[in-house]
């Protein structure tokens, strides 16, 4: 009986042999991947729009104010609510609670904020966090604009529910997570990152009760978050689109 003999060429002749063939199949492979993530991104992302209003109608948003009623916490508080919000990363938080008043300002690279009317110049995290509720806001029409680039898509759940969570960069390189509902495809939380005392740290928001003003769907309570700590609900009763607002109201 005679003996079968192992292959005597080396591994690496094997493989050369063989080199282009598998080359081509990992160049395949790569492409395909990057053609479905692009694509599943594309997916989610014009879905949003869709339920949002579609794009004409959120291009057309060029400035809004929202007026309701907030309950913080820590401190336990409650108070009025009012917000305006101009495009190019202006905004103003104006917040009368029963024992004091909070006011915030962003306008452009500058954020201003202060209690009992006297307002000072943000910086670090405080200025961060403007950012990241200008962004909360610029959505879902940051993602049509090049406001916000999708870094990653994931698959997550959020409270029993199937979303999807879109990994986003601003202009500026802040990072904001976006979670969407499977079902209804609402961005119904928020999360935004920065560094505080050489740490991480995250504010996030959830958001329900979407309901349309100006023809563009709108979360109606937005409950916020400081890494995982329940801070305040806020609850809007109107939002106005398109007021006519001044820059002079975003100077401090």
């Amino acid at each position: 009986m005679k003996d079968i003999q192992p292959d005597s060429k080396p591994a690496g002749m094997v493989f050369s042999k063989f080199k282009p063939f598998f080359l081509s199949c990992l160049l395949l492979f790569a492409a395909s991947f990057a053609y479905c993530s692009s694509t599943s991104e594309k997916t989610v992302v014009a879905k949003i729009v869709q339920v949002y209003g579609g794009k004409d109608a959120l291009a057309r948003v060029s400035s809004l104010t929202a007026e309701g009623n907030i309950t913080t916490f820590m401190p336990k508080d409650e108070g009025t609510y009012f917000l305006m919000m101009k495009r190019n990363r202006k905004l103003l938080v104006d917040i009368k609670y029963t024992k004091r008043t909070e006011k915030r300002i962003l306008n452009g690279d500058k954020g201003y904020n202060g209690t009992d009317e006297k307002v000072a110049l943000a910086e670090g995290p405080a200025y961060k966090a403007m950012v990241y509720q200008y962004d909360q806001l610029d959505l879902p029409y940051g993602l049509l604009d090049g406001t916000f680039k999708v870094r990653d898509v994931q698959k997550d759940r959020l409270r029993g529910r199937s979303v999807d969570v879109l990994k986003l960069t601003d202009r500026s390189g802040n990072e904001v997570d976006i979670a969407v509902d499977n079902a209804t495809h609402y961005i119904v939380k928020t999360s935004g990152y920065f560094v505080m005392g050489g740490e991480k740290a995250v504010l996030s928001s959830e958001l329900s009760d979407f309901r349309k003003a100006g023809g563009v769907v709108f979360p109606f309570t937005i409950v916020n978050y400081a890494d995982g700590f329940k801070i305040s609900v806020t609850r809007i009763i109107k939002y106005t689109i398109n007021p006519d607002i001044g820059d002079l109201v975003f100077s401090p």
